[in-house]
């Protein structure tokens, strides 16, 4: 029994120890959050010029109609279902009930017919009306109800509703026709409302009480602007602000490595992307065996690892493997045996293949990794890097043999497959300007422009892939990130692949300060 209470004793340390720690990470609400951002608010029309950073701030006040999961799959938002006509030309969707604006309206159909309205009047100069430009009416139904009519089928309708560049619900009559600068913004349905914007200082929030999801932890955000990342970095460090975004790779690589203590980070895991893309058309990338054989050739992770400080991923698709967009079909992998054979079988004698890029990129550091990479199966290797424009020009001219291109973080995969379709002229190189044309290539895509189904466009997309591994117009190389760091007190704070600041399923709303 004496064992018993000593051995009881000597474990209630150890149990208010693991009490404590769980308490701690029991999230808190209050306070102030302040993020350092690289640019500032342009004017407060939130159905105009929502491209960028301008689009990240606005986000915390207002939302689309649906949201996306981490793995790019569309989910309910304001509107908790939808359904599609069998001829895929009317989307009627079922609003959320009791959605409650930052002036305490409620959200209803029309609200969301008169930002659909407004943002397909050339006179308002909407961010979204390419984006719309499908729609050929929008009726309400019933208080909850809205039917969207299209011109034609549009099977990127639905992800364009999941972003606030397409649009978001604004209260009905709250913004007058062709005024690109109000005084204010209107009213949003999002986690934080507006309170005050002083230009080139500050933008400040607050917590929304009556929002329709999962309340936001902090009672206020505080944005600034801070152009230069190291200057954002040293006010991070020394406590100016909580939170920065785009944060240098230098100093995220001493976070991972803990020689900066009390930062944390959050990842961005798809903010861009890298690619080989060759000329199709011309010698000597007009041989497919050659293409094949660099694609063998490349080592993705020795170039990650040294052009971004082994902070990247690597992939062999558009669409990293967490996507629903990546399929399980076979791509050239890293094989020098069999690169020298492709080779061969090229006819390959020797001579120097340029290698182009943009100055002012990683381009120099990862063109001089492939150039050390493709001399091991015995390539030469020649790097022409230009300055922008002129790269711009020579790309669009078909004047380069291959080059090192940027990529974005795609919503779906028709417009990132879409950049290989056989141009209309083809010397038209605006879109695809690897000159890559295949009839069957056309085909698939072609079906897949007028699919809406999801499982059916899975299956579609699947050959697509397929079919871009086996030709290889292009090497995909993988994903750059974007990191936000902050003190070590800021808990819960996640971001999406495209490095929002309130994603639909994280994002300030879900920081918490503790302390």
């Amino acid at each position: 029994m004496k064992r018993l209470l000593v051995l009881i004793l000597l474990l209630i340390p150890f149990f208010w120890e693991r009490l404590g720690e769980g308490a701690s990470n029991q999230p808190k609400r209050g306070g102030t959050l302040t993020l350092a951002v690289s640019k500032e608010l342009a004017l407060m029309n939130p159905l105009v010029n929502t491209s960028s950073t301008e689009s990240r701030i606005r986000e915390l006040m207002f939302e689309p109609l649906l949201g996306k999961d981490a793995r790019g799959a569309i989910k309910p938002r304001l509107a908790e279902s939808w359904e599609i006509s069998k001829d895929g030309k009317v989307y009627t969707f079922r609003l959320r009930k009791g959605v409650k604006f930052h002036d305490g309206r409620e959200m209803t159909a029309d609200d969301v017919k008169f930002a659909i309205d407004y943002t397909l009047n050339p006179k308002n100069g909407a961010y979204g009306f390419a984006d719309m430009e499908a729609v050929d009416k929008a009726e309400v139904a019933d208080k909850y109800t809205l039917k969207v009519s299209l011109k034609k089928i549009n099977p990127l309708f639905l992800t364009l509703l999941t972003d606030i560049r397409a649009f978001s619900v604004v209260p009905k009559e709250s913004l007058p026709e062709g005024m690109r600068k109000p005084a204010s913004f209107p009213p949003g349905t999002g986690p934080f409302k507006f309170v005050e914007w002083k230009p080139g200082q500050r933008v400040v929030f607050e917590r929304f009480a009556d929002y329709w999801g999962e309340k936001a932890f902090v009672d206020r955000v505080v944005m600034r602007e801070i152009a230069d990342a190291t200057v954002r970095f040293t006010a991070l460090q020394a406590g100016d602000v909580d939170i920065i975004e785009r944060t240098p790779y230098e100093w995220v690589q001493q976070i991972v490595q803990g020689k900066i203590k009390d930062i944390g980070y959050a990842t961005a895991k798809q903010a861009g992307a890298r690619n080989l893309e060759f000329n199709v058309a011309d010698p000597p990338f007009n041989n497919k065996k050659l293409r094949l054989a660099i694609a063998h050739a490349i080592d993705r992770k020795e170039i990650i690892q040294a052009a971004y400080f082994g902070l990247a991923e690597t992939s062999d698709q558009r669409f990293p493997k967490d996507s629903i967009w990546y399929f399980d079909v076979p791509a050239p992998k890293y094989d020098l045996n069999k690169a020298k054979a492709y080779l061969k079988e090229a006819g390959y004698k020797g001579e120097t293949l340029e290698l182009m890029g943009n100055r002012g990129e990683v381009a120099e550091v990862e063109g001089a990794i492939i150039q050390a990479q493709l001399k091991k199966v015995g390539v030469k290797v020649e790097l022409k890097i230009l300055e922008r424009a002129s790269a711009l020009e020579a790309r669009r001219q078909g004047k380069y043999m291959f080059k090192l291109a940027g990529g974005s973080d795609y919503p779906d995969p028709l417009p990132a497959y879409s950049e290989y379709s056989c141009e209309p002229d083809p010397k038209d190189r605006h879109l695809n300007e690897t000159a890559y044309c295949d009839k069957e290539y056309d085909a698939l895509m072609k079906r897949a422009e007028l699919e809406v189904d999801l499982e059916k466009r899975k299956a579609l997309f699947k050959q697509v892939v397929a079919k871009v591994l086996d030709d290889s117009p292009v090497v995909a190389i993988g994903f750059t990130p974007r990191f936000f760091t902050f003190r070590s007190y800021v808990k819960g704070f996640a971001t999406n692949s495209a490095g929002d600041f309130q994603p639909f399923i994280g994002g300030l709303s879900r920081a918490w300060i503790d302390k």
